[in-house]
C-alpha cells in the first residue's frame, strides 16, 4: 500500500448558496469558480463575483428608470405656463424622486436576485464552459499535485454535483493522511453504488468525525453490507460505523440490528455509551439488541468500575 501524504488544505469558504462562488469576466462575460486572479480565456484581471456582478446590472436598470423619470418630471416642469405652475412641477418631481429612491433601495436586493437569475439563465454555455475548463484544470494539476488537484475539484463540486466528481474527490482523499483538525464532508461525497474507496473513507471519518456518520451513511454501509464485509478491513469499518452511531439514541433506534451485529466489536468506551442508553431505557428492546448488550456485558465488562455505576 503506498504511504499516504500528510498535506495542509486550503481553507474551504463555503456560501449560503452554491451559485455565489461563480465568478465571471466583466470583459468576455466567460465564468469559473476557482480562485485564480485572470480569466482564463481573455487573460484580464476582470472576475468578479456574480452577485456583485447582478448588483450592477440592478443598479444599471433601476439608473435607466431614474433617467425616464427625470425626462417626464422635467418635461412637466418645462410645459408650466406660469410660475406656480413650474413651482409646483418641480415640488411633485423632487418629492416622487425621493419616493422612487427609497423603493428603489428597498428594492435593491430582490432586483439583484432577478438580474442574477437572468444572468445564469442566458450565460449557460458560458458557464458550463467554464467549468469544462475548471475540470481540465483539475485533471492537469492532479498529475502534478494531488492536494491542489483536490482543492480545485472540492471547489468544482460545490456546482457539479454528479457521481464522476465525487468518486475523485473520494480516490484523492484516501490518498491522504486525514486528521481531526481538517475540514472533511461525507454525505455530499455518498455514492449510489458500492466503491471500495468510499468504504474506507466511511471508516476512517467514523474514528475522525463521529459527527459525521448519519442516517445516509450507516443506510449506504447497510446496502453494500456484503461488500464491504469482503473487503480486507471490512469488518472493521462497520465496527467503527457502529461506534459512531451509538452517540445518539435515535440512530439507535433507527438501526438496532445493525448495531447488534457489530457491538461485540466496539472498543470499551463505545460499548460504555451504548450500554448507558441501553440502561437509561429499561422500556425498550430494540429487536433483541438490550439482550446482545446484556451477553456482552456479562462476558466482558461485569467487573469493570467503570460499568458500576450503571448497574
Amino acid at each position: 500500500m503506498d504511504k499516504k501524504k500528510p498535506v495542509q488544505l486550503r481553507p474551504y469558504h463555503k456560501t449560503r448558496y452554491n451559485y455565489q462562488k461563480l465568478r465571471v469576466c466583466k470583459h468576455c462575460h466567460n465564468f469559473t469558480i476557482l480562485w485564480e486572479d485572470s480569466c482564463a480565456f481573455c487573460k484580464r484581471h476582470a472576475l468578479v463575483p456574480v452577485m456583485e456582478q447582478a448588483e450592477k446590472m440592478a443598479k444599471r436598470s433601476m439608473q435607466s428608470d431614474r433617467l425616464l423619470f427625470y425626462i417626464i418630471g422635467l418635461s412637466a416642469v418645462l410645459v408650466g405656463q406660469t410660475f406656480w405652475q413650474i413651482v409646483i412641477s418641480f415640488a411633485c418631481m423632487a418629492v416622487l424622486l425621493v419616493l422612487l429612491l427609497m423603493v428603489q433601495r428597498n428594492m435593491l436586493h430582490s432586483e439583484t436576485l432577478h438580474a442574477l437569475n437572468k444572468l445564469l439563465r442566458t450565460h449557460k454555455k458560458q458557464i458550463i464552459h467554464g467549468l469544462d475548463l475548471n475540470q481540465s484544470t483539475a485533471s492537469a494539476a492532479i498529475q502534478e499535485d494531488a492536494q491542489l488537484g483536490y482543492e480545485i475539484v472540492r471547489e468544482i463540486a460545490s456546482l457539479v454535483q454528479n457521481d464522476s466528481i465525487r468518486l475523485q474527490q473520494i480516490v484523492l482523499l484516501q490518498g491522504f493522511s486525514l486528521r481531526k483538525d481538517m475540514e472533511l464532508e461525507l454525505e455530499p461525497l455518498l455514492l449510489d453504488e458500492f466503491n471500495p474507496d468510499l468504504a474506507a473513507y466511511i471508516g476512517e471519518i467514523a474514528k475522525l468525525k463521529r459527527e459525521l456518520i448519519n442516517s445516509k451513511a450507516i443506510s449506504y454501509l447497510l446496502t453494500h453490507e456484503a461488500e464491504i464485509l469482503h473487503l480486507k478491513q471490512g469488518r472493521q469499518i462497520m465496527i467503527d460505523a457502529a461506534g459512531a452511531a451509538v452517540r445518539k439514541k435515535n440512530y439507535i433506534d433507527a438501526f438496532p440490528d445493525f448495531i447488534s451485529r457489530y457491538a461485540d466489536g466496539l472498543p470499551k468506551a463505545r460499548f460504555l455509551r451504548l450500554y448507558q442508553i441501553v440502561r437509561r431505557n429499561p422500556g425498550l428492546s430494540w429487536n433483541g439488541l438490550r439482550d446482545r448488550v446484556s451477553a456482552i456485558y456479562n462476558e466482558h465488562y461485569r467487573s469493570d468500575p467503570d460499568f458500576q455505576k450503571w448497574d
